[in-house]
């Protein structure tokens, strides 16, 4: 158990920006949560270790499209969405947890956890950011009868929306997906009550951490990133792929997500990565050089700090780096090739079948 503080959630935003692999939400949004979950409470961090098997953990979840921002989820939202998982679902919660990496994800429930008085969990649904909700289910869809609760809210005036729905986890999903369409912002959502004993065996255990332990090395070598990458191959396996200019990049917001490709033209040649939120593919000179759920980040060449698909844009130097899949904490679902299959159709690239696929 550890409690977070200023300087631990920080690391937890910057170490999460990383892992977002050009998803997850903005670095400002996450620091802005940080600050404002502290304000409201304390936040304490309990390891899987601590629960007993059957403690029930509700995973905390921002979803929409990263253009629309996150300026329509406020902390009343937060709240409300507590509010609205705890009228639906009765048994006791003994923590949340976050359902992915990400600059903003990583700080999901968050603010819920400091206004309820209810524990965090060192875990995530999975230790890097991915496009679909059924990706951050850690399988539970697979389970025999098991009927998820999902609670979203979000929006600004009339866009104002929150829901309650109850049946499998992918058509709540597909609800709560596109309820953040509707509310033209992300929605902060409750979902997919589990056991601690589910959450050990499927999700990623030791997120957290592993967001601060990154996250550090990031503010120590902040405008510095020939320091940052060293760093991080000594931490990760990172490697620095290529470095160049962005001369074309193409974003389309469709059903929630962003959708498109970026040209980086570098002294290796041209380097083309495309994205569903998340970067999905990596290719230099039409050589696969890795695929989701490989990360692949775009680092500032002058700052070493990540960019999101929806802040890159034309004329920015990069150097594009990517973590081998088996150097990061993930979840079971990234070995479901039925889980991975609809990233080829949202971004025209074929998604080879993951060791141990199922």
């Amino acid at each position: 158990m550890f409690r977070l503080d200023p300087e631990s959630a920080k690391d937890a935003v910057y170490g999460g920006q990383f892992f977002g692999g050009g998803g997850g939400g903005q670095l400002e949004d996450g620091l802005r949560v940080a600050r404002e979950a502290l304000a409201c409470g304390e936040i304490t961090v309990l390891d899987v270790g601590e629960l007993s098997p059957e403690d029930t953990v509700v995973t905390a979840s921002l979803v929409g499209s990263p253009t629309d921002g996150a300026a329509g989820v406020t902390p009343a939202h937060c709240v409300r969405v507590y509010e609205l998982f705890r009228r639906h679902f009765s048994a006791p919660i003994a923590a949340l947890m976050a359902n992915e990496a990400g600059g903003q994800s990583i700080t999901n429930g968050w603010l819920t956890a400091a206004a309820a008085g209810i524990p965090m969990l060192d875990a995530a649904c999975n230790g890097r950011a991915h496009p679909t909700g059924v990706m951050g289910s850690m399988l539970l869809d697979r389970l025999e009868g098991y009927r998820t609760v999902q609670t979203a809210a979000g929006g600004l005036g009339a866009h104002d929306l929150e829901i309650c729905a109850c049946g499998s986890v992918e058509s709540t999903s597909r609800l709560v997906r596109e309820t953040a369409a509707q509310a033209r912002s992300f929605v902060t959502v409750l979902r997919n009550p589990a056991t601690a004993a589910h959450v050990r065996a499927h999700g990623a255990p030791g997120a957290l951490r592993e967001c601060i332990r990154i996250g550090r090395l990031f503010r120590a070598h902040e405008n510095d990133p020939v320091a940052l990458a060293a760093s991080l191959e000594r931490a990760l396996g990172c490697r620095i792929a290529a470095r160049g200019v962005v001369n074309d990049c193409s974003l389309t917001a469709k059903g929630g997500f962003d959708v498109g490709r970026a040209m980086i033209r570098s002294d290796s040649g041209d380097l083309e990565v495309t994205f569903w939120n998340e970067y999905m593919t990596a290719e230099l000179g039409g050589r696969r050089l890795a695929t989701f759920p490989d990360l692949i980040a775009l680092l500032d060449a002058s700052t070493g700090l990540p960019i999101t698909s929806a802040r890159l844009c034309r004329g920015t130097e990069v150097l594009a780096a990517v973590v081998p899949r088996e150097r990061l904490l993930l979840s079971s679902t990234m070995s479901d090739r039925a889980l991975l299959s609809p990233c080829e159709a949202a971004v025209g690239k074929a998604i080879p079948e993951p060791p141990g696929a199922s």
